[in-house]
């Protein structure tokens, strides 16, 4: 639901591609998405292997680090820490207020995890479900 689009010569972004949004809607879940999909660069303490720390190539801090936590069993533990991640990386992103819930699965699946994000986007306040 991602796209990429043009917006300069050259320069290129994503947008989220969903025609039932208003603009507002779209800026906030294109970010949500952008930063939770973005695979930043694992601890060494993780993943000793440079080659399989992944990260994104200009910026490896960038986006999260939730391909690395979905590596592991989705205990107690690793959901606490899924959801701080979730927020450290929307708030170094610009959203404030910040509040992370994960959401009950219908299905009684324990390796999904769905989340609702809500907060501040500037200035107005955003709810965004996201299935990981």
């Amino acid at each position: 639901m991602l796209k990429l689009v043009q917006t300069g010569t050259g320069v290129f972004d994503l947008a989220f591609n969903d025609p039932s949004l208003a603009d507002e809607d779209a800026a906030v879940t294109t970010l949500v998405y952008a930063v939770l999909f973005s695979d930043a660069e694992a601890p060494v303490a993780r993943v000793p292997d440079r080659y399989d720390r992944r990260g994104w190539w200009a910026d490896p801090a960038a986006g999260s680090g939730l391909w690395h936590l979905r590596r592991q069993p989705l205990g107690s533990a690793a959901r606490r820490e899924t959801l701080a991640m979730v927020k450290n990386a929307l708030t170094q992103h610009g959203m404030t207020g910040v509040a992370i819930t994960e959401l009950p699965d219908a299905a009684g699946n324990v390796s999904r995890v769905t989340l609702q994000v809500t907060g501040l986007h500037n200035g107005r306040q955003a709810i965004v479900k996201v299935p990981l």
